[in-house]
C-alpha cells in the first residue's frame, strides 16, 4: 500500500518571495525565454519518446504540449540541449536571470535547510528502513538538502554542475562538489548509497528518464530514490494557463522542459523499474494564486493585510485534493519486474 501525506507548512515571512521579486523575475524570465527561444531543436517526449502531442499554451516563445501516449507535459521545441546546460554550468552572462540567483542573491540559506529540506528529510526516514543512509543528492544546488540530511545524521554528499551554487554551499559548510554523472561515473558515485534523491532536477532534463534509468542501474538492489518533480494537474498551472504574460515559477520555460502528471510519473518510473512506497502531496499554489493576482496595481486599495495567515491552510485544502504543484516520491526497485 502507498502511504499518502498532505500539505507542507511554509512560514511567507523568512522567504518572503514578494510583489517586487515577482514583477522583477517575470520581467527577466520572459526576455530569457525570447532570447533562447530564437534557436530550438525538436525533441521528442523525454519520457516515452513519442513523438504525438496537443499544444497547450505558449509561454515566453515556448510551446508546452500535452503527450498522447504517456500524458507528460513538456516542450516538444526546446533550446539547443548544448544551450540549456550551459545555463547550469556557467551560468550564462547573456541571461538576465540565471538559474540559481535567488538561491545565492536572496535566499536565506539556514531558513531553507530547516524550513524547506528537514521535513522532507524526515519524512524520507520514516519511510525508508535505514536509519543513518549513506546519501547521494544529483542536481543539489546550494546544498540546503544535503545539509539537512547530515544534521539528521545522514552520511550525505551532494553534486551539481552549477560551480556558482556549489562554491555558495560549501561556504555555508555543506558537503557538496561540482561534479556531473554519466556512464564512466555513475557506478562508482552511487554503488553504495542507500539513498538516491532527485529534489526539483528531473523536469530540468530532456533526457530524463534515461538518466534516471541510468542511476537505478548503478545502484545496489535495496536502494531508495527519491524524486520531486513539478505536477501540472494544479492550481499553479491553472493560473500560468490563465497568466500566461506573468509567469515567474512552475511552468517556467526553457528552465523546466516538463511537468508530470501522475500518469507520465508511473509511466517514467515503470520504464526505470522502480515502484512508489510513499508520496507526499505540497505545493505553493495558494501563494502563486495571490502573488499573481497582487500584480494588478489596483489590489492595493483592498486591505488584506491577514491574508498570510490563512495561506497554509488553503494550500492544505488544494494538497488534500491532489491539485498541488509538488509531489516528493520515495521509490524502490520492483522486484515484481525482475
Amino acid at each position: 500500500m502507498i502511504i499518502e501525506k498532505y500539505g507542507k507548512h511554509f512560514d511567507y515571512s523568512l522567504i518572503d518571495r514578494n510583489t517586487g521579486w515577482r514583477l522583477q523575475t517575470i520581467a527577466e524570465r520572459s526576455i530569457d525565454g525570447l532570447n533562447l527561444g530564437k534557436i530550438k531543436e525538436s525533441i521528442y517526449c523525454p519520457v516515452c519518446g513519442g513523438n504525438d502531442s496537443d499544444n497547450i499554451i505558449e509561454i515566453y516563445s515556448f510551446t508546452y504540449s500535452k503527450c498522447l501516449h504517456c500524458e507528460l507535459v513538456y516542450l516538444p521545441e526546446i533550446s539547443n540541449a548544448e544551450k540549456l546546460k550551459e545555463m547550469y554550468l556557467n551560468n550564462d552572462q547573456e541571461l538576465q536571470k540565471s538559474p540559481g540567483d535567488d538561491l545565492i542573491n536572496s535566499d536565506n540559506f539556514r531558513a531553507r535547510v530547516d524550513l524547506i529540506c528537514k521535513p522532507k528529510i524526515d519524512f524520507i526516514l520514516e519511510n525508508t528502513k535505514y536509519k543513518n543512509p549513506k546519501w547521494v543528492d544529483f542536481g543539489c544546488g546550494v546544498g540546503d538538502f544535503v545539509m539537512a540530511a547530515s544534521e539528521k545524521g545522514c552520511e550525505a554528499v551532494g553534486y551539481d554542475i552549477d560551480n556558482r551554487e556549489v562554491e555558495h554551499g560549501q561556504m555555508n559548510g555543506s558537503n557538496i562538489f561540482c561534479k556531473d554523472i554519466n556512464e564512466n561515473n555513475a557506478k562508482e558515485i552511487v554503488g553504495l548509497a542507500d539513498i538516491v534523491s532527485f529534489i526539483s532536477v528531473l523536469e530540468h532534463i530532456p533526457n530524463c528518464s534515461s538518466v534516471l534509468d541510468m542511476v537505478v542501474n548503478a545502484s545496489k538492489g535495496d536502494a531508495n530514490f527519491i524524486i520531486e518533480v513539478p505536477r501540472f494537474n494544479s492550481v499553479s498551472s491553472l493560473i500560468n494557463l490563465n497568466f500566461n504574460d506573468k509567469v515567474s515559477r512552475h511552468m517556467l520555460p526553457p528552465n523546466h522542459v516538463m511537468l508530470f502528471t501522475d500518469n507520465a510519473f508511473r509511466y517514467m518510473l515503470r520504464k526505470v523499474g522502480l515502484k512508489i512506497d510513499a508520496v507526499w502531496y505540497y505545493g505553493m499554489d495558494i501563494n502563486e494564486l495571490f502573488g499573481t493576482l497582487l500584480l494588478n496595481k489596483a489590489s492595493r486599495f483592498l486591505d488584506i493585510g491577514d491574508l498570510k495567515t490563512l495561506l497554509n491552510e488553503m494550500q492544505l485544502t488544494l494538497d488534500k485534493s491532489k491539485l498541488c504543484d509538488e509531489m516528493l516520491v520515495v521509490c524502490s526497485k520492483d522486484r515484481s519486474m525482475e
